[in-house]
């Protein structure tokens, strides 16, 4: 199989992730995605009180996660505990807001950037370029496909009512198309 093919389904993409062991594979990956909507559906699962995580696959080397979002719903800013996070707009639109420490002792942290996402679009964030937060701005549903270079079971998350950050235990809804959680 050629290197540049287009990744088609969920398990080549699965199939080929399990042969990548470094930053420069996870990246090619992601360019070649060309994934159709339908091959999403097993782990597409939604909850009107939030956004969703349903893992795809996981091993000691990455973790495959579909977000799926109903219209507003938002993450909290949050770090991604020092590792590598890819996330690939499966369909919608998505804002994101990337945060730095604050100079200012009034604020513990300061919007530095902002972008909109769109269909098929990448997006980069390790914790060296600082946190973010993803916002469904879609008039309806949306998905987004996060691939991250190490599992990560916990994070920093921005609590804004006490102006902090907090550990947050991270929970899969789905796990392999398997509802874990109440709907």
């Amino acid at each position: 199989m050629s290197k540049t093919e287009s990744i088609t389904t969920i398990q080549q993409l699965v199939d080929e992730l399990d042969q990548v062991k470094d930053e420069k594979g996870y990246k090619k990956l992601v360019k070649r995605l060309e994934i159709p909507l339908d091959e999403y559906e097993p782990y597409a699962h939604f909850s009107k009180e939030h956004y969703t995580r349903n893992c795809i696959a996981r091993n000691k080397d990455y973790e495959l996660i579909l977000l799926c979002w109903e219209k507003g719903q938002e993450t909290p800013v949050h770090c991604h505990n020092n590792q590598e996070c890819w996330v690939y707009v499966v369909k919608g639109e998505f804002d994101e807001q990337r945060f730095v420490e604050s100079e200012k002792p009034s604020e513990e942290i300061e919007v530095e950037a902002e972008m909109q996402l769109e269909e098929d679009e990448v997006s980069y964030m390790n914790d060296d370029m600082g946190y973010h937060s993803l916002a469904n701005i879609n008039d309806g549903k949306s998905m987004s496909l996060h691939l991250y270079m190490n599992p990560i079971d916990e994070c920093n998350v921005f609590n804004e009512e006490i102006g902090e950050f907090e550990r947050k235990e991270l929970e899969y809804f789905s796990y392999k198309g398997k509802l874990l959680q109440k709907v």
